[in-house]
């Protein structure tokens, strides 16, 4: 791959697209890194990936999964539990593996004949029970959670339609944790608007 600057997150390109799985609609993210990102356990279990290795990294970006953060008593200085709960239904394990797949398939274009020697992970005569192992063994946060502190006026909700803490006075929450399901793109954007309501907010 070619060099990259030291500012650089990494990623060259990304894809979206469905995994047919349902009539969801745009579920996946196809992420073409550059640099061997793995999890330890899948290097472990399929080797790992050369220094010089890329990686086609399939993203569920409208999981039916949800995790918890949980309090671990009274007292706030004390850490809190928190379950991310990843492929916790049985729909969007199928949806990654199919992102896998998908992966594979895009990887082995001759498009990529001028950088790629070989699939590594999980290599090219995978099966398919491997590829639901790797999609366990291999999966992890991309950085961008939400909906920890979701706005809504229902019982389950933290901060009102103005973004207001339920119970609390004079205290917002503006930032990703307040989506109150995943968009189906990178965060940040959404993000940005939230914040730019938020000023708005507070100004009116």
């Amino acid at each position: 791959m070619p060099d990259r600057p030291a500012d650089s997150n990494a990623v060259e390109a990304e894809a979206y697209l469905s995994s047919g799985v349902d009539n969801g609609g745009v579920d996946l993210a196809l992420i073409l890194e550059q640099l061997p990102a793995v999890t330890p356990e899948a290097a472990a279990r399929f080797g790992a990936p050369p220094a010089d290795s890329f990686v086609i990294a399939p993203a569920l970006v409208r999981p039916e999964s949800r995790g918890t953060v949980r309090l671990t008593s009274s007292n706030w200085q004390d850490p809190i539990v928190i379950d991310g709960n990843y492929l916790g239904t049985d729909r969007d394990l199928d949806a990654i593996v199919r992102g896998i797949e998908l992966a594979r398939e895009l990887g082995s274009q001759s498009a990529f004949d001028g950088v790629r020697a070989r699939e590594v992970v999980p290599g090219p005569n995978a099966t398919r029970s491997e590829l639901r192992e790797l999609a366990q063994l291999a999966s992890s946060s991309f950085g961008h959670p939400t909906g920890t502190c979701r706005i809504g006026t229902d019982g389950m909700a933290v901060v009102d339609p103005e973004l207001r803490v339920h119970g609390i006075q004079n205290l917002r929450v503006a930032d990703s944790s307040v989506m109150p399901s995943v968009p189906a793109a990178a965060t940040s954007a959404a993000a940005h608007m939230i914040g730019g309501k938020a000023a708005a907010l507070l100004q009116a």
